[in-house]
């Protein structure tokens, strides 16, 4: 529940007009990117970015792509947004020098900004959205780090944004168009759990699209046709335009690297002229002459935004089409989650009023008077985790002959064997799924242009001479000179007409090149009243030379000039491991054991323990845990709070909350609140304001420490302890404490037990489907007396809590458990394990506590004690068993082994 949120009102920044930012994961959509008006693109190599699945570019293509773009006036970002482990470090050393050295503008970044800044320091990094980056403290964060730009999560609201905005230097990118995550971008480990491979690594098994029950108090509730409980609709963000820019975000970034060409140019051209509209508007109202319509400016046409639901839209029914704002205009739980369909619909374009057998033909009620022949359909009967009846449609026709399907009914034919039509029912809803003529003029728009059409570059041309001197010709972008030349015959007394502007400016026409095109020009210092002449071969010289010239600057645009000469890596990977003193090294503490409890049954049961030493709250809704820190405190243990994975803006009192608890330590679970934290003090410091003292910090797993770089980056921000990603399995979690050396191998911990929390996620299952309302402000709160599960396809049931923030974390039915890779961690050198509990009975928690103590201590085989655990019941009575889970040692799947996109299908 938001009870300890409060909000304040952000300084007014300078405004800009945002980039549009487009995906591009091969070169058809690049080619569409940069014809529809994209300020930039982005894009990954075959290594190391967050879309595997994506054609992507190789290494050797890159110069060529940062040239097509350059040569075109169009930034290239690439993606190295995937957690990066130990063993890939140096290559991903070269791969950032191949970056830097082919002249890209800048590259998206989740964990090796460290290695980035060493490498090529002049290169700029953008903060990826897997940094979980949802407040002005966790752009601040990054921002101290090297980091320039922050993509922030696509869970905050304009006014969130707007806030992160006026309180950080940092640029700010912002989703405006594409497929949502119901989980918070960088902290889904559903892929992890259930499928071996890891969607911050790139391989997502999007298991947000499953069909899920749901499973209230024990029992499965009939929802109907209502399957897809954690799939949301789509962000569309046209109508939030103004007020983005209004809040000062930079760039406006389209999602969709796995998307087709023609998706890349429909969005691409809507948004960028629907930042055009909007921007020309504001410097009308900024006038303040009156100039400006007092109506509200139409950014795109009602056919664009057509456009936009056909080329991908995960339509629902009648009055959810598939496209929404998201969460730009708050929680609207009702409306981001609907249940119906996770896959593209596209436009809904009637309901089935009669079917005829006899004839093989469908009627159908329109709803959108343009359906045609050769249009892709499907029908939907409510039951889309069924195999749907669907096909090109072969013919139509009205109710009253007319072949057009503009009437009230339409009649329509299907080629032999495409519709089973014992399947089809009346009232069943007609989708459009693939639209031809949307799809060709698409293509039109990039694929195979003249050269008058195709996109150029606008550059100022200066000329200047006078009789007898050569002529000279500058060019410049953006102020900077990109082009020279001087004639080689000087300008001579004209015998006819003699030179002025215009027949000077047709001569140099478009400069001669395909990407070129002539802006202002500026013969201010040509002395046109001499009557001047110059022979249109020597003009067309003159403008050839600086032409190329301008082509060559354009190309090495950017190409970093500060690079590391040699390897930096092993200098880095010293200082990472170099924390060891002689005493440390030869000092190996026995693994201490501690517990993470979330209810006060199981804080009670802990606090027995007797030899048990530290106890970890972790409250979600933060109700009761006054009362258990001092409970704690009572039976003498060292008492930690752990903190959200989420921070927004207007909860920064939440941090006030936390330390007025005066724990023993705070387990730190966001970059933005270690940030807030250390600008206090530091561990031991008085902080009168608070009248307490600054507990010592701990940093949990969603921190995302993957390799030996970023655990040493983070334990040097003052963090006592650190918990690795889940990402890494048993084998790396060693290796990476082998590498930190046995001083900071000490300070990580290993979660041996835990149902691991596959789904953090802004959306409140409980919100939606146990109430009405849309947000804490009206649902009535039935996180507060109902238990929740999700049940998959395999039966197994998913427990859902709701945290003081009302999000929602999912957590895997079988418990995981690193029973057989405890000794091994141990015998690495890390010094703390944790026990996890969810909704553990309170007569499971000493049995659980002993078996894995007796298991470090080497008292009892892994195998007794998984045999055991294996068969607790739940609170419900159902036995979910155990897993290895992420720990296990898997070999990661080739890109070429996953499922294509469905564009190239």
């Amino acid at each position: 529940m938001q009870n300890l949120a409060f909000t304040s009102t952000p300084s007014p920044q300078p405004l800009r007009k945002p980039e549009v930012l487009a995906p591009a994961g091969g070169w058809p959509q690049l080619r569409a990117a940069v014809e529809n008006g994209a300020d930039a693109v982005y894009f990954g190599l075959s290594t190391f970015n967050a879309r595997a699945r994506a054609a992507n570019f190789t290494p050797e293509e890159l110069e060529e792509v940062m040239m097509y773009l350059h040569e075109r006036g169009v930034k290239g970002f690439v993606t190295v947004n995937v957690l990066v482990f130990d063993e890939e470090l140096a290559s991903v050393e070269k791969h950032i020098h191949h970056i830097a050295a082919c002249g890209v503008d800048a590259v998206i970044d989740v964990g090796v900004v460290r290695l980035i800044r060493r490498v090529a320091p002049s290169l700029p990094i953008h903060g990826s959205t897997q940094m979980s980056i949802t407040s002005s403290e966790g752009a601040e964060f990054a921002r101290a780090l090297g980091v320039d730009r922050v993509v922030v999560g696509r869970e905050l609201s304009v006014g969130d944004i707007a806030r992160v905005g006026a309180e950080s230097p940092a640029e700010v990118e912002a989703f405006v168009h594409g497929a949502l995550c119901v989980s918070y971008s960088g902290q889904c480990f559903s892929s992890e759990a259930w499928g071996g491979r890891s969607a911050n690594r790139g391989q997502c098994a999007q298991a947000c699209r499953m069909p899920y029950g749901l499973v209230v108090n024990g029992a499965l509730r009939d929802l109907g046709d209502i399957k897809y409980l954690l799939s949301p609709q789509d962000l569309m963000a046209l109508d939030s335009i103004p007020s983005l820019i209004k809040a000062g975000v930079s760039c406006l970034k389209i999602e969709g690297r796995l998307k087709g060409p023609e998706y890349v140019a429909v969005t691409t051209l809507a948004y960028r002229q629907a930042v055009d509209a909007a921007w020309d508007q504001l410097e009308l109202e900024n006038a303040g002459d009156g100039s400006a319509s007092s109506k509200a400016t139409q950014l795109v046409t009602e056919q664009q935004r057509k456009a936009l639901h056909q080329v991908f839209a995960r339509g629902q029914d009648e009055e959810h089409r598939g496209l929404t704002p998201g969460f730009l205009e708050g929680p609207q739980h009702q409306t981001l989650v609907r249940g119906r369909a996770p896959r593209h619909r596209g436009v809904l374009v009637g309901k089935v009023a009669f079917v005829d057998a006899k004839s093989g033909t469908v009627s159908i009620q329109v709803l959108e008077g343009d359906l045609k022949r050769g249009d892709g359909v499907v029908f939907d009967a409510g039951a889309p985790d069924k195999d749907e009846e669907g096909g090109t449609i072969y013919d139509i026709k009205s109710a009253k002959g007319r072949s057009k399907g503009d009437g009230a009914v339409a009649k329509l034919t299907f080629g032999p064997g495409q519709i089973d039509l014992r399947n089809i029912k009346v009232g069943d809803l007609l989708w459009r799924n693939k639209d031809a003529a949307v799809e060709a003029q698409a293509r039109a728009s990039y694929d195979s242009l003249p050269s008058a059409q195709m996109r150029k570059v606008a550059v100022d041309a200066r000329a200047s001479g006078s009789l007898g001197q050569a002529l000279e010709l500058e060019l410049f972008m953006g102020g900077r000179r990109v082009g020279h030349a001087l004639s080689q015959v000087p300008l001579q007394p004209a015998a006819k007409r003699p030179m002025d502007e215009s027949s000077l400016r047709d001569a140099l026409g478009q400069l001669g090149e395909n990407t070129l095109c002539l802006g202002d020009l500026d013969t201010s210092a040509l002395d046109l009243g001499a009557g001047l002449f110059l022979p249109l071969s020597e003009l067309k010289a003159v403008r050839r030379a600086a032409a190329e010239q301008c082509v060559r600057a354009l190309s090495v645009h950017n190409k970093a000039d500060s690079m590391a000469s040699g390897t930096v890596l092993p200098d880095l990977l010293a200082a990472a491991g170099g924390h060891a003193s002689g005493e440390a090294a030869a000092l190996k503490p026995e693994p201490q054991l501690r517990v993470l409890c979330r209810s006060m049954a199981q804080v009670e049961v802990a606090c027995s323990v007797q030899w048990l030493q530290e106890v970890i709250l972790d409250f979600l809704e933060v109700h009761g845990l006054r009362q258990a820190v001092a409970l704690v405190r009572a039976a003498a243990k060292r008492c930690v709070v752990a903190t959200p994975r989420i921070l927004k803006p207007g909860e920064e009192r939440l941090a006030r909350f936390y330390l007025k608890l005066q724990p023993d330590a705070l387990l730190l679970r966001s970059s933005g609140l270690l940030h807030q934290l250390r600008e206090l003090g530091q561990p031991g410091d008085y902080l009168p304001s608070l009248e307490a003292h600054m507990p010592v910090l701990e940093g949990d797993f969603s921190l995302n420490a993957a390799n030996v770089l970023s655990a040493d980056l983070l334990l040097g921000q003052g963090l006592a302890r650190l918990t690795p990603t889940h990402d890494l399995n048993a084998a790396q979690m060693a290796a990476l404490a082998r590498n930190l050396g046995p001083e900071r191998a000490g300070q990580l911990e290993a979660i041996v037990h835990q149902h691991l929390p596959i789904f953090h996620t802004e959306h409140c299952v409980f919100c939606r489907f146990l109430s009405s309302g849309n947000s804490h402000l009206d649902c009535g709160h039935p996180c507060e007396s109902n238990a929740l599960h999700l049940r998959d396809g395999q039966g197994h049931d998913h427990l859902v809590l709701a945290d003081e923030g009302c999000r929602n974390t999912v957590f895997n039915a079988q418990a995981q458990s690193g029973l057989w890779h405890a000794r091994d961690l141990a015998s690495a050198g890390i010094g703390c394990f944790r026990v996890e509990l969810v909704d553990e009975p309170a007569d499971q928690v000493e049995p659980i506590l002993e078996a894995y103590r007796d298991v470090l201590l080497g008292e009892s085989s892994p195998g007794r004690a998984w045999k055991w655990l294996g068969t607790l019941p739940t609170r419900f009575g159902a036995v979910e068993g155990l897993t290895t889970g992420s720990l296990e040692v898997k070999g990661e799947r080739a890109a070429a082994s996953l499922k294509p996109v469905a564009w190239r299908t």
